[in-house]
């Protein structure tokens, strides 16, 4: 069974009859549009997509059992790459990473798989915030108890217990005599109180001894996380069908300060020709097969060395294939909810404040119970150790975001692509900002005329980009 769906997966994503756009570039097709490698590369690591749509191919034939575990690993690997490499630098201490891992809820086979599927990169962006916060804003408290009882003294029944225990035994040979009719009716009938009648039989339980333990350990943390950015995803379905991504998000204060910066300065930027990147609308058309893979913000250069900030959002459509009318409207819909996703991105990178409590709980309890039972020879007593292990964890958190007034956003692309896994539709917005188009907004905004004095010029360019792993690791 899994190799059929292994097979069938395969087919699906490398048929060119029947996924004309979705084909692997033949050997002769030209190359994805990159930029070269900036001279601040980190030293010994290499540049490389967010994912690939070949990658994704090619995990698949290597049978992987289980997606969660693989994706972590790579995360994991590719962290400790990164941190290696900035400790090289002398930088190790300035930039923090963190990566989350979530799993997408449906099969490949469902028809809202693409949604779940941008919900797992949701979960996995904000576990890697949970960490980042974490581990730059923590406070901690923690309790330990412990319970040591004992007693020798064995239950007995009270006098009063056992007058109403008689009381309850004269009820019984009332109620022999109508056993087999409806029960209720005719305790009421015979003058009894059928919750009377059903309560407890003529036993007693004690505790006779009792040795606990446990801790509880709460955390809580609250702070600022603007400037953090996901700077590499991963992906792989493995051979059960079971999906799961990783995000991988990165700090400094270099990068908030960049981005702090570039919200203030009203399109007033100085290019960086060392940092030169390439057309933004070639370079998109050019990996449209990858976008599904990029998730989140980047910072990017265009061909003359502006910084732009591009964002992209993604959303799933679970139409009826044959459905044509169905299909295009909830298309409609899947790109309104694309580009929300790609604001939100943008906003959340300039300004992301979080919080995040846990506490959990975890203990053992071993106890002995003695239970005195009357019986119509006497009282019998029977004793019980039980042991219970206890353990509550519970974790919430929650992050915030509020920009106002952005000017110089504009949609750069809408793009739809089946998915080579799955074969689902994939809808998604890339959203852009660039300090030129700043400047021709205001200026347009303020009603004047380019070239006017005082109308900031807007000289082109503004679809501009850079290589596809798209984030200059000097820019942290």
């Amino acid at each position: 069974m899994k190799k059929h769906y292994l097979a069938a997966s395969l087919l699906l994503a490398l048929a060119p009859a029947a996924h004309g756009q979705n084909a692997p570039a033949p050997a002769n097709a030209p190359a994805p549009v990159t930029a070269p490698a900036p001279a601040t590369e980190v030293a010994d690591e290499p540049a490389a997509p967010a994912q690939t749509e070949l990658e994704i191919v090619k995990s698949a034939e290597q049978g992987i059992d289980n997606a969660h575990l693989h994706v972590t690993e790579q995360a994991s690997k590719y962290v400790r790459e990164r941190k290696a490499a900035y400790q090289r630098q002398g930088r190790g201490q300035e930039v923090f990473l963190q990566f989350g891992v979530a799993d997408v809820s449906r099969q490949p086979t469902s028809p809202d798989w693409a949604d779940a599927r941008s919900i797992a990169y949701l979960q996995a962006q904000t576990k890697a915030r949970e960490a980042l916060i974490k581990e730059l804003y923590i406070s901690i408290s923690s309790e330990v108890m412990r319970e040591a009882f004992r007693t020798n003294q064995e239950p007995e029944f009270t006098p009063e217990e056992l007058q109403n225990s008689g009381k309850l035994e004269a009820m019984l040979d009332k109620v022999v005599a109508v056993a087999d009719a409806s029960l209720d009716k005719k305790l009421v009938e015979l003058g009894v109180d059928p919750q009377e009648f059903n309560a407890a039989p003529p036993s007693k339980r004690k505790l006779m001894m009792r040795k606990a333990i446990s801790r509880t350990v709460e955390t809580q943390s609250r702070g600022e996380i603007s400037g953090a950015m996901i700077i590499r995803t991963f992906e792989i379905t493995d051979t059960n069908g079971n999906t799961s991504v990783a995000a991988v998000l990165s700090t400094s204060n270099k990068m908030k300060n960049v981005l702090a910066s570039l919200r203030q300065s009203k399109g007033h930027v100085q290019p960086e020709p060392e940092k030169r990147g390439v057309n933004l609308d070639n370079f998109l058309e050019s990996n449209k097969a990858n976008l599904m893979y990029e998730y989140g913000v980047r910072l990017m250069r265009d061909e003359q060395g502006y910084p732009m900030l591009v964002s992209f959002g993604m959303a799933g459509n679970d139409c009826n294939p044959v459905d044509y009318e169905e299909c295009n409207d909830n298309r409609d819909f899947s790109f309104i909810e694309a580009e929300q996703d790609a604001y939100a991105h943008i906003a959340e990178a300039y300004n992301l404040y979080g919080s995040v409590n846990a506490e959990v709980s975890k203990g053992q309890v071993r106890e002995r119970n003695a239970t005195l039972t009357k019986t119509d020879a006497g009282e019998e007593t029977v004793e019980e150790l039980t042991t219970k292990l206890l353990k509550e964890t519970r974790q919430m958190s929650r992050m915030s975001s509020s920009v106002q007034g952005l000017v110089g956003l504009e949609v750069a692309k809408r793009w739809t692509h089946k998915h080579p896994t799955s074969d689902r539709e994939i809808n998604g917005v890339v959203v852009a900002w660039h300090p030129q188009k700043e400047q021709a907004m205001r200026t347009f905004k303020a009603g004047k005329v380019p070239g006017q004095k005082g109308a900031a010029g807007y000289q082109g360019g503004s679809n501009q980009g850079a290589s596809m792993d798209m984030m200059d690791v000097a820019d942290f």
